[in-house]
């Protein structure tokens, strides 16, 4: 729990308003006594800072609890009000963007996708995504809500502070182009930039498997290759915002000198060069080629194809999805090794479509692991798959207010007392 030490009367009234606000988000209904019990606080002072919450709009009054062990009147419960506030989520892919608008508890009251072509400019596609914002906050009760931020995810390392993309392999035309500022400057709304992945990882975190766990990792493998990491309850973005570039680890000796990847292995140099759904269906085609008896002969090569011939005992796509599950779990593996996380999350489109791929996963990590002295770990498949990245990006704006270890409080008189 966060602890009113250091600050002088005015940022103490601040502090302890934004803790109790935190602390009845997270467990509320409470009453006004239970409040003032598990802050050490009076109760005259609890009923002045609900008094305040009250009249913000943050928390409402809500039924009646049970009276205490000695009788008496019944305690006015108070929950947190979902709908005071909002948040916009912003999804940036190479050809399309996500924007949804959610209230406070990340629930996504509406979303659209927005289309463009490969190539096109930022600057094009944050006018597309600017013009559809303004219609959300013109909607009835956006107006008469408190607009706590917005988030963005998108690919490449980014420039936290300055909210611009400083790198990207896959989209080198938008690089340096200041995201936030034009986005606040048309908006009039707090903007987060983050990496897609560290966002995923966060929507996790805070709303999927990992949300009983304070250290653990996110491993995503689609059309590229990530990692995000938590570290004690909070995400690591590492000294350059780098952590978490797994793509960019060298194949050891073992994956490029056995025949135990002869399908998937083509020579390539980087993990994140082998572990792709493109690499997948490639190595499916070459075997093909090459004379591989398979059920796959003659369709169609898919992600979805591949895993419905597995499902069907096939030999070849059985063994090809057993190769790529176990560079997984050898990636997998040296993290854990590395980090000592308490959950590995894995989540790919696949992943997400058969439950084979991380019973394979865990085999060989499991295999592995007697060889290794650290403590077992657990491994899940991502329960977020179609929504991650827009909850990422809610998740964070509401980190910064209600779930960050260091209090706001400058935003939060800004946000909660203009």
């Amino acid at each position: 729990m966060l602890r009113s030490v250091g600050y002088g009367p005015k940022s103490m009234r601040d502090f302890n308003e934004l803790n109790l606000l935190r602390y009845i988000k997270e467990y509320g209904p409470l009453s006004r006594a239970e409040l003032a019990k598990e802050y050490k606080i009076s109760k005259a002072t609890v009923s002045e800072i609900v008094a305040l919450l009250l009249e913000s709009s943050f928390i409402r009054e809500t039924g009646i609890g049970q009276p205490g062990k000695l009788g008496g009147r019944r305690p006015i419960l108070l929950e947190f009000n979902n709908r005071a506030g909002y948040c916009i989520g912003v999804e940036i892919k190479r050809n399309h963007a996500c924007v949804a608008l959610c209230d406070l508890d990340a629930h996504i009251m509406e979303k659209n996708t927005i289309t463009f072509e490969t190539g096109t400019s930022l600057d094009t596609v944050l006018t597309k995504v600017i013009k559809y914002v303004k219609i959300l906050q013109n909607k009835s009760w956006v107006k008469k809500a408190i607009p706590l931020g917005l988030g963005v995810s998108i690919p490449g390392l980014i420039d936290y502070a300055k909210g611009a993309i400083s790198e990207s392999d896959t989209l080198k035309h938008w690089e340096d182009v200041p995201i936030k500022q034009r986005l606040e400057e048309a908006l009039h709304i707090d903007t987060y930039v983050e990496n897609d992945v560290k966002a995923m990882t966060l929507a996790e975190f805070r709303y999927g498997h990992g949300r009983n766990y304070q250290n653990l990792i996110y491993l995503w493998a689609g059309d590229g290759l990530g990692a995000g990491i938590v570290i004690n309850g909070q995400l690591y973005r590492g000294v350059s915002a780098s952590a978490g570039e797994v793509g960019y680890y060298e194949l050891g000796y073992y994956i490029r000198s056995t025949d135990q990847f002869r399908f998937l292995y083509d020579n390539q140099q980087t993990f994140g060069e082998l572990l792709s759904e493109q690499v997948l269906i490639d190595a499916a085609r070459r075997s093909l080629k090459n004379g591989i008896d398979s059920r796959l002969k003659g369709q169609a090569l898919t992600i979805d194809s591949i895993i419905q011939a597995a499902e069907k005992n096939d030999t070849f796509a059985l063994e090809l999805l057993g190769e790529y599950s176990s560079v997984i779990g050898i990636l997998t593996i040296n993290m854990i090794n590395t980090l000592n996380p308490e959950i590995v999350i894995i989540s790919s489109e696949h992943v997400a479509k058969t439950p084979l791929f991380i019973k394979l996963i865990r085999e060989r990590v499991m295999k592995d692991q007697l060889h290794t002295p650290i403590k077992i770990v657990d491994i899940e498949a991502a329960s977020i798959n179609e929504k991650v990245g827009i909850l990422g990006a809610v998740a964070l704006v509401l980190d910064d207010i209600f779930y960050s270890k260091q209090l706001n409080l400058r935003r939060y008189r800004r946000l909660f007392k203009s």
